[in-house]
């Protein structure tokens, strides 16, 4: 058994519970705030109460992307963004229980993921990284002092310290949520980046960052079409035409090679990668460049199937959540690409899409809380499995479940 996911189980039987899972991925667009009860004898384990989107203004956006970048960021703007971030994520929280018509007493505890802006999982000397590290913004002390709940963040740390990546979290979740005994389960999320989880029969977990999800489209998106976020629906890649030499030296990434452990993000496909895409391609019409970056997430997600998951278990569904799933053209190439595996929406399962991640910081919340491991060592290289995050304590005593 590769993790504690099983134990949660039980404890999720004990006592009903509500918490908020509040995160903010790659794309900066948004701050997931989502909140749940833990419910005895229930399947899932989990209920989605209200679920709410607050939007990052594009001005604000544009801070945290320059926060993001080493030639342009500052200690000041990470000092300042670090208190504004955890008042937008305390915001969040509090409208998702007014969604609810509900009082914030009556939530027992918030699982914050922050906003990274930063993650360098391994040393690379040529880029100057000379430790692994991660830096997420929001600070947990700055949201439980303005909702007065109990907030649990920096999930990513404890693992880094134990050795690990510190990426990806979410198959603990996965595991938590889908796992059966008797068959395999492949789960495929595509955010900004795309990762994917093999929950196998035996409880072992096989998961990893594959390449980039949204995060390239986005941006191409966003730089390249006056006032629109992203691709809606897949639209401008279907009227596109893949590049072929484009295709073929983006597929070229060591990154798509390397064997897991493996996690990546901006650093490594958020905008210098994708200026080197557009000039890569010599004034090429955005539908192209963006069916081009369709076609790559794509094929990087099924050769990552090929390269690593089907060795290791033999699933024949794939529970696709995450923005990419909205996106009908990769939909319909994935399906093509990899004719083998049923796409299942994760909304047929009876957790919603939209919300599934901050659903997954919520119960990493609960975990911790619980004193339970939900680090996975074979997902991240972790010496030993560690229970992750640090607890800003709210108004309430401070109670371990």
């Amino acid at each position: 058994m590769d993790a504690d996911f099983l134990l949660l189980r039980s404890h999720s039987l004990e006592k009903s519970m509500v918490g908020i899972g509040l995160m903010s991925g790659t794309s900066v667009d948004a701050v997931d705030a989502a909140l749940v009860e833990f419910l005895p004898s229930h399947d899932p384990p989990v209920q989605l109460i209200a679920y709410h989107e607050e939007t990052i203004q594009s001005n604000f956006r544009e801070r945290i992307q320059t926060a993001m970048c080493p030639q342009r960021s500052s200690v000041e703007l990470i000092c300042q963004l670090n208190f504004e971030i955890g008042n937008l994520f305390a915001q969040a929280a509090r409208i998702v229980v007014e969604k609810a018509g509900m009082d914030i007493d009556q939530v027992d505890f918030i699982g914050s993921h922050g906003q990274t802006v930063q993650h360098i999982p391994q040393c690379d000397t040529e880029r100057g990284w000379l430790t692994p590290s991660t830096l997420q913004l929001g600070d947990p002390c700055v949201i439980a002092e303005l909702t007065g709940i109990l907030t649990v963040a920096d999930f990513r740390i404890r693992d880094m310290a134990a050795g690990g990546i510190g990426a990806p979290l979410i198959p603990f979740v996965d595991a938590f949520l889908f796992a059966q005994p008797d068959r395999d389960i492949l789960c495929q999320n595509i955010g900004g980046i795309a990762n994917c989880a093999l929950i196998r029969h035996d409880g072992k977990i096989v998961a990893f960052d594959s390449g980039p999800g949204n995060m390239v489209m986005d941006l191409l998106t966003q730089n390249c079409c006056n006032g629109l976020r992203f691709d809606r629906d897949g639209r401008l890649a279907e009227k596109g035409t893949v590049i072929s030499a484009l295709l073929n030296k983006a597929q070229a990434h060591p990154f798509f090679q390397e064997k897991p452990p493996k996690a990546t993000g901006h650093e490594l496909f958020g905008m210098n990668y994708v200026e080197w895409f557009i000039n890569q391609a010599g004034g090429a019409l955005v539908e192209d460049l963006i069916a081009t970056a369709c076609e790559l997430t794509a094929r990087s997600i099924v050769q990552a199937y090929r390269d690593f998951i089907f060795p290791e278990g033999n699933p024949d569904t794939v529970i696709v959540s995450g923005g990419g799933a909205k996106n009908g053209t990769l939909m319909r190439r994935l399906t093509e690409l990899c004719p083998e595996l049923t796409l299942r929406n994760i909304d047929e399962f009876g957790i919603s899409s939209d919300a599934k991640e901050a659903i997954g910081f919520a119960i990493l919340a609960y975990s911790t809380l619980c004193g339970i491991p939900s680090n996975v060592p074979s997902v991240t290289g972790a010496k030993r499995p560690v229970v992750l995050g640090k607890i800003a304590p709210g108004n309430k005593p401070l109670t371990i479940l």
